[in-house]
C-alpha cells in the first residue's frame, strides 16, 4: 500500500460531496484550494495526516482529514446546517472506491469560530478513516 491512498480518499470525499445536489445548491463551491473569487458559503477539503495502521495480517493506514466550511452569516445556523448535510454524506460506505477500502470512519469533532476579521464564520469537521 502506498501513500497514493491519500489521493484516492480525497477524490472519494470530493465525489461524494460534489454529487449532492442539496449540498451544492447551498454552496458557492467545493474546493481543494479555495480561489480568491470563491463566494460564501463554501467547503474545502483540508489537509490530511497519515500513520501506519498495519498488523501481521494486513497493511493499512489511519488517515485524519478535515472538512472546512466558511459562511458569511453572523449566526451559526447556516454553518451547522451545511456541516450536517456534509456529515450525512461522508460515511465509510459512501467512500469506498477504486482501490480504496475504508474499513471504518469515525467522526472526531466539529467546531465553529469567527475568522480574525470577525465577519466570516469558519467550521471544521475532523474525521479518522482506517483504510486498507
Amino acid at each position: 500500500m502506498s501513500l497514493s491512498v491519500l489521493n484516492r480518499l480525497q477524490e472519494s470525499v470530493y465525489g461524494v460531496l460534489a454529487g449532492s445536489t442539496e449540498l451544492n445548491n447551498r454552496l458557492g463551491g467545493i474546493f481543494d484550494h479555495v480561489p480568491e473569487s470563491a463566494s460564501l458559503p463554501y467547503l474545502a477539503i483540508g489537509d490530511m495526516s497519515v500513520r501506519d495502521w498495519s498488523s501481521k495480517s494486513f497493511s493499512g493506514f489511519e488517515i485524519l482529514f478535515d472538512l472546512h466550511l466558511w459562511s458569511g452569516k453572523s449566526g451559526g445556523l447556516e454553518i451547522r446546517e451545511l456541516a450536517d448535510l456534509a456529515h450525512d454524506l461522508v460515511t465509510a460506505e459512501t467512500l469506498q472506491g477504486d482501490g480504496l477500502s475504508v474499513v471504518s470512519l469515525q467522526f472526531v469533532f466539529f467546531e465553529t469560530f469567527f475568522e480574525t476579521d470577525g465577519r466570516i464564520r469558519h467550521g471544521v469537521m475532523r474525521y479518522r478513516a482506517r483504510v486498507l
